[in-house]
C-alpha cells in the first residue's frame, strides 16, 4: 500500500473538534491532503461529558450523555474522515486516583469498578452502533487507551493493570457487536517488550 501514511491522522483531544475553527482547518486538511481515519486523546475523559453520574435516593446512578461526542463523530464524517476510536481517558467520578496529563487533566489511572468502567464502554459503543450502523463503526478502529507503558499515561505503567483493562474493554466491545475491531496496546517506540506478554 504506497498511501499507508493516509490511513489516520493524529489531532488534539476529542472536544476541540466541537468548535468551529478546528473544523474549518480539518476541513482544509482533508480536501489538500485527506486521511481515512482520525485519532484523538479524551473520547471519554470529562471534556466529552460521557459519563455522568448522580444520586437518587441515595443510590448512586449513572448516566450518559453523548450529545458532544454526537457533534464531533458527525463533524469527521461531514468530511469523508472516520473516527479511530481511542477508549481514554478515565472520567474522573470512575477514576481510583487523580493522576492527570496534559493541562486539561486527562485522568490516567484505573477505574475504581470494573463493572462500571465495562457499562461505560459497552454504552458508548452501542450508541454509535445505534446512531451510525454497525456497517460502518464495524470499520472503525477501537483502540484501549494510550501507551500505557509511559508513567504519565498510566498510573505506573503498570502492565497487571492494563491487560485487566484490555480483557474488560475488549469482552464490553465484543458484547457489543463481534465483528467490532479491537486493537492495542498503543504502546510508544522502543517498549516492544510489552508486546510479548501482552500476546
Amino acid at each position: 500500500m504506497t498511501d499507508a501514511w493516509r490511513t489516520c491522522v493524529g489531532t488534539g483531544r476529542f472536544d476541540l473538534a466541537l468548535r468551529q475553527d478546528y473544523q474549518e482547518s480539518l476541513a482544509l486538511v482533508q480536501r489538500e491532503i485527506g486521511f481515512r481515519h482520525i485519532r484523538g486523546h479524551g473520547l471519554l475523559s470529562d471534556g466529552a461529558g460521557v459519563y455522568r453520574p448522580y444520586e437518587y435516593q441515595g443510590v448512586r446512578q449513572v448516566r450518559y450523555a453523548f450529545t458532544y461526542v454526537d457533534q464531533v463523530i458527525d463533524a469527521y464524517l461531514r468530511l469523508g474522515i472516520a473516527p479511530f476510536l481511542e477508549l481514554g481517558f478515565m472520567p474522573s467520578d470512575l477514576a481510583t486516583g487523580d493522576q492527570t496529563v496534559f493541562w486539561w487533566r486527562g485522568n490516567v489511572t484505573p477505574p475504581r469498578s470494573w463493572r462500571e468502567w465495562a457499562d461505560l464502554v459497552k454504552a458508548t459503543v452501542a450508541h454509535l452502533v445505534d446512531r451510525y450502523g454497525i456497517d460502518q463503526v464495524r470499520h472503525w478502529p477501537i483502540e484501549v487507551w494510550n501507551e500505557p507503558d509511559l508513567t504519565q499515561f498510566w498510573q505506573g505503567a503498570d502492565q497487571d493493570a492494563y491487560h485487566r483493562m484490555y480483557e474488560v474493554t475488549a469482552y464490553a466491545i465484543k458484547e457489543v457487536d463481534a465483528s467490532l475491531q479491537v486493537g492495542g496496546p498503543a504502546i510508544a517506540p522502543g517498549h516492544d517488550e510489552w508486546l510479548e506478554r501482552f500476546a
